[in-house]
Formats: structure tokens, sequence, C-alpha cells
């Protein structure tokens, strides 16, 4: 349940950080010591590099988008390279059904096609095995118990207010509702699919990466896209 606190910690550093530069830089420490605890010192060897991992020849064979047609996004928010990702993304003009948080209804807005790479790092099968499984109702239960102890800290120490602490709690709980994991056969060494954030979690030779595939708005075309993916990163580049 740590990677759940960390993207706890991230989201509240992204929706409060506006507030002033120095709470800014305060909570951005904030995240990178949680990601240092939660993920340990990762390999530097993809560090800034991802776009040799993930290919455009790779992702765009996966798709049968032409290459040139991409846009590249190389994500570096976070100082520690395992959060930083790279997508390659087309514009398709396909649209997609979104729940409107103000009206509580559906409504249709237009999204691009992508493929994407994040969270390359060394870990052991283990740990994998650990990070991305379903969560019990007792490990929900303890990991709700550190972030109230978390934000109560942040609010002690004048770091984030008390309505802050609540919406952040509030977002803690809608990431953590719902988690759920099933196992890929033939990927790697062992992998999941996040049936919740429709993610691949891959573990091979000691190196983890999360691919994220939508060029539909079907989860079956997706996951096997993203497996096809997983699998060209494997043979070509690992």
């Amino acid at each position: 349940m740590k990677i759940v606190q960390l993207i706890l910690l991230s989201i509240f550093l992204f929706a409060f950080s506006c507030k002033n530069e120095g709470s800014s830089s305060v909570m951005e420490q904030e995240v990178n010591d949680a990601v240092e605890q939660a993920i340990g010192k990762t390999s530097d060897e993809y560090n800034g590099k991802l776009d040799e991992l993930l290919t455009l020849e790779i992702a765009s064979e996966a798709t049968a988008y032409v290459p040139n047609e991409a846009r590249k996004d190389y994500s570096k928010i976070l100082k520690d390279p395992a959060t930083h990702s790279v997508s390659y993304n087309w514009d398709k003009g396909r649209m997609k059904k979104v729940n409107n948080p103000i009206t509580n209804k559906e409504m249709n807005v237009p999204i691009n096609d992508f493929v994407k790479i994040a969270w390359v790092r060394n870990t052991t099968l283990d740990k994998f095995k650990f990070d991305y499984h379903t969560p019990t109702a007792e490990e929900i239960k303890k990991a709700n118990e550190v972030m109230d102890k978390k934000l109560s800290e942040m609010v002690g120490e004048g770091k984030a207010t008390k309505e802050q602490a609540d919406l952040s709690k509030e977002m803690g709980n809608g990431l953590m509702n719902g988690q759920s994991y099933t196992e890929v056969s033939n990927v790697g060494d062992y992998a999941t699919w996040n049936n919740k954030y429709k993610q691949l979690k891959v573990f091979y030779k000691g190196l983890e990466f999360e691919i994220t595939v939508e060029v539909s708005n079907d989860e079956s075309v997706n996951k096997q896209k993203s497996i096809e993916v997983a699998k060209q990163i494997i043979k070509q580049k690992l």
C-alpha cells in the first residue's frame, strides 16, 4: 500500500502547490521523500532515456498509426527517475465518456490515442507481487491510518490547512476504492493488470515497468495492445 500513499501525497502536492512558492517547495520535498521511502533508490540506467525503452517504432507497430503523426510527451515532474514517463500521442478524433464532477452526469470529451511507459525501476519479484495485488480490507484500513497520520502532521506543522487535508483524504480514498489486479500470463517473468486504472504492470529480470495503451473505448482492446507493447519491449530492448 506504500504506492497508494505515494500517489496521495503527489495529488496533495499538485492540488495545493499553487498556494504559495514557499509551501510548494516544502510539499515537493515531502513527495520526493515519500518516493524515496516507498521505492528506494532506483537505477539511473533509464534516467532520461525511457524513449529508448519504449520507442516510437514499437508504439507505432502496436497501434498501426503513422509514426510522424505522433506527439511525444516526456514527463519528469518529480526528481526520481522512477516517476518519469514517456508517451506517444495521436489525435484520431476519439471521444470518451467521462463523469462531470459538477453535474454528476456523463459527458463526451475528445481524447488522444496514446501508448505510455512509466514506473521503470529495479525491484524484486516478491516486492512486485506485494505492490500490485488486490488489497485486503485490513491493508486498506492500515493505509488510511498512515494517510491520516501524515496529513495530521502536515496540518500541525502548518504545511496544509484542515480543508486541504480533508480534500486530500477524500481524493486518496477515491484512489484506493475499487483497486484490484488480475494476473496476466506469458508476459515477462510476471505481469498483472490494474483493473481500475487499466494499466499493465510487468516484472522482468529485476526490472519493473508500467504500460498504458488507450486506442479504444474497449478495455479488452487496450489490454491486448498493452501486452503486445510489453512483449516487444522485452524482445527488442531487454
